[in-house]
């Protein structure tokens, strides 16, 4: 499916249909957004021949959710491969989706497989900046790159309240926690796969004289680099965080271990003396004084209270019970 809008005299905002878009472009001071949702290869092609978009350039924007985020340059226009987070609930929370925009002189392109940019807060940032939005397509990209990056604040919030949920659990004890903590750190792995690649692209974005990014919309896009700079050093600080709470868990489960063991030991040791108190009593040796004493059972059987006891308290002074 294709939704073609139409920015008019930096105002109005109208939705256009397909057919109209050629007389659109055409018209002086007007930006098009075009936006494809899971796109058949026949719309690809569609708008591979509006906007000509280069063969190798269209391959890309097959949605598949695997593409490293990157930039390219062809003649006139930029790819841009992009990623946005969504926060959810049930064993995978977070997951990121794929956005590949386009830029060119008076349009963008974003195409997605069904997570889009909201067109709300687009409309409404690009209609308050009609003087940046008159000089091209630049400032519509930087909105749309700045909406798509601040969708990873609240993921990385979500998955930071999680990891210090994790850690109050492992310092209360909980002994099921490793499954959660493997989770949350693959959930991290894969948002920064995504960031690293974006704000390297970001870099290319800023450095490259791509033509159709003018000098102060160059000045927004430095503040999205900087949002993916914090966003990169919050999810190294998350995994440093989560390694800790890991390494924790990992001594908490040997404490425990090694408690059960002494506990084990302890027990071992009592039974082990009232084994030896038994087992002298019952070799029968015809000469053995307490063998034909009256109180010889009762003798035996305090021994054993007596040993047992004895090594009970100072194991238990020790901390070993």
């Amino acid at each position: 499916m294709i939704k073609v809008r139409a920015l008019l005299d930096g105002q109005r905002v109208e939705d256009v249909a397909m057919a109209d878009l050629p007389a659109i472009r055409a018209r002086q001071g007007t930006l098009v957004w075009v936006e494809a949702i899971s796109p058949s290869p026949e719309e690809l092609a569609t708008l591979g021949e509006e906007f000509g978009i280069h063969e190798v350039a269209l391959e890309d924007l097959q949605i598949d959710e695997r593409q490293r985020p990157k930039v390219e340059q062809y003649q006139e226009q930029i790819l841009l491969v992009a990623y946005g987070a969504l926060t959810g609930t049930g064993e995978h929370r977070t997951r990121v989706f794929e956005v590949d925009l386009v830029a060119g002189p008076n349009y963008l392109l974003t195409v997605h497989g069904g997570a889009p940019v909201d067109e709300g807060p687009v409309a409404n940032r690009v209609k308050a900046r009609p003087e940046l939005a008159s000089e091209g397509a630049g400032y519509l990209l930087y909105v749309a790159l700045d909406e798509l990056v601040e969708t990873f604040f609240p993921a990385l919030d979500a998955i930071g309240q999680r990891v210090v949920d994790l850690e109050e659990a492992v310092l209360a004890g909980d002994t099921g926690i490793q499954a959660r903590i493997f989770a949350v750190r693959k959930e991290l792995i894969t948002v920064r796969r995504v960031i690293g690649p974006m704000r390297d692209a970001m870099v290319v974005l800023l450095r490259r004289d791509l033509g159709i990014i003018s000098h102060e919309t160059q000045r927004y896009l430095q503040d999205v680099y900087d949002h993916l700079i914090r966003l990169s050093a919050s999810v190294e600080d998350l995994q440093d965080v989560l390694a800790g709470t890991l390494d924790v868990n990992a001594t908490m489960a040997s404490n425990r271990v090694n408690t059960v063991a002494r506990n084990l030991a302890a027990y071992a040791a009592i039974f082990a003396v009232v084994t030896m108190i038994s087992g002298i009593y019952g070799m029968n040796f015809q000469h053995m004084p307490e063998l034909g004493w009256r109180f010889g059972y009762g003798w035996a059987l305090g021994l054993m209270a007596v040993g047992a006891g004895g090594l009970y308290i100072y194991f238990k002074r020790k901390g070993w019970l």
